[in-house]
């Protein structure tokens, strides 16, 4: 009785492996990074929806949801080659944020910032992508690999901002919905999310007159 009693605690574990895996992202949506190189992703969440373009080790995506399909999770991302959202395969994307960032204000913030200003995301507002291109008091940087990796703002119009901050907004309004800072250096205050990702913020005069994402 107590082998068998073992095997299928074994059983039991192994198999809840997999289910404690797909749980680690735990707010949508959120940044992903891809774990194997040539993933197919689809216009469906399965095995015989039409390949839309592929990712590479370690690129980076906004993953936007999850769904299971018989008992398999695939995550819904915005590829940054895609009109429309895509499916991967649930076992090829790991989190870049903690669990903890991932829900925080600074990582949600983030996201939105990803979502408005990847190039990807905004050809027709912004013109096409040419490796940087610069909008009027908001310039853009990217990586190699077309990934945005640097938002400057100084001065854009009431539709431009880091989700519900804009220029010109009060520091007490950036303290209400970000918090206190990570880091206070006279007039920046520094978000961090995660290891290397940061939002900063400029004040003068309790006003916000620029504001920075880096990773």
């Amino acid at each position: 009785m107590r082998k068998i009693l073992a095997v299928l605690t074994a059983i039991i574990l192994v198999s809840a492996i997999p289910a404690m895996s797909a749980e680690r992202f735990v707010s949508f949506p959120t940044l992903g990074v891809c774990t194997g190189s040539s993933v197919r992703y689809r216009g469906e969440p399965n095995t015989r929806g039409e390949i839309w373009g592929r990712l590479e080790l370690d690129e980076k995506v906004i993953v936007e949801g999850r769904k299971v399909v018989n008992g398999e999770v695939w995550y819904e991302i915005s590829p940054k080659d895609a009109q429309d959202s895509a499916y991967v395969f649930g076992k090829y994307l790991v989190p870049y944020f903690d669990e903890d960032t991932q829900s925080s204000p600074a990582g949600k913030m983030i996201i939105d910032v990803l979502k408005t200003y990847c190039p990807y995301r905004d050809h027709d507002y912004w013109g096409e992508y040419d490796g940087e291109y610069d909008y009027p008091e908001v310039r853009r940087k990217f990586d190699s690999q077309g990934w945005l990796v640097r938002v400057e703002a100084w001065n854009p119009s009431k539709d431009f901002g880091f989700g519900d901050i804009h220029i010109g907004d009060s520091e007490e309004k950036l303290t209400e919905i970000l918090g206190d800072p990570d880091e206070d250096t006279g007039p920046e205050r520094i978000y961090m999310a995660g290891s290397s990702a940061s939002l900063t913020f400029r004040v003068e005069d309790g006003k916000i007159t620029r504001m920075i994402y880096e990773e």
